[in-house]
């Protein structure tokens, strides 16, 4: 038999023994999004408008871990557009709860809304994300501000919606909070190498949905499952 074919007929073997074993070692864990198709799981918005961070209650009422990953975009109806900051995995019958930044400037939060995942944000997003210091209250506005400032296009209007929200909570005033939303658009500009004008072509969301980077996405999640990493 040629050589190349045995080859090609180990490597799918192998391909097909490890999949099995991830998925029996994985414990029949899912992602946040399959786990929402499913109806396994409740997301709700826990605070108000202003928040920075904001918080997500997570019910998991199905019989398999959840696994929830940072960067997935939460949409609503009714209320505003998230990011998950955190990585966590939710148990069977247990409910936890994540950090988030909010997407959209111009709409509020509205406590007790419903939320549902929608795929990811873009590579740029997740270094703000992965940069930022959810604790620290001044790091983490500017990071809201840098992602703020990519999802309008770099006109974040101060007056309307999150944006007015978060003036009022910090008891600012809304010439402090145009002067954060400058100083995060030169951070912005010097961190991608960036123009003014240039900021308007960052996506803010991924749409690198190949099959190359499903494998590396299945490969991450057997890891979380498994290992709890």
């Amino acid at each position: 038999m040629n050589i190349r074919v045995i080859l090609l007929i180990m490597v799918v073997v192998l391909f097909a023994a490890g999949c099995g074993a991830m998925s029996f070692l994985s414990g029949g864990g899912t992602t946040l999004e399959q786990a929402y198709d499913n109806k396994q799981v409740e997301i709700v918005q826990s605070t108000s408008a202003g928040a920075i961070p904001h918080n997500v209650t997570i019910n998991n009422n199905g019989t398999k871990p959840v696994m929830v990953d940072k960067g997935t975009i939460l949409k609503s109806k009714e209320s505003q557009d998230l990011v998950i900051i955190d990585d966590k995995k939710l148990n069977p019958n247990s409910n936890d709860t994540v950090q988030a930044y909010c997407i959209e400037p111009d709409q509020k939060a509205i406590t007790g809304s419903t939320l549902y995942p929608s795929g990811t944000v873009s590579n740029q997003v997740k270094q703000i994300i992965d940069t930022s210091n959810p604790s620290d209250l001044q790091n983490a506005t500017q990071s809201q501000m840098q992602i703020w400032i990519i999802a309008s296009k770099g006109n974040v209007d101060v007056y309307s919606g999150e944006s007015m929200a978060v003036v009022q909570t910090q008891k600012t005033k809304y010439y402090l909070l145009k002067e954060k939303l400058d100083t995060a658009k030169t951070d912005l500009m010097t961190r991608f190498n960036l123009t003014s004008d240039a900021i308007q072509n960052i996506s803010l969301t991924s749409d690198s949905d190949n099959s190359a980077n499903t494998w590396i996405s299945d490969i991450r999640q057997w890891f979380k499952n498994t290992l709890g990493i």
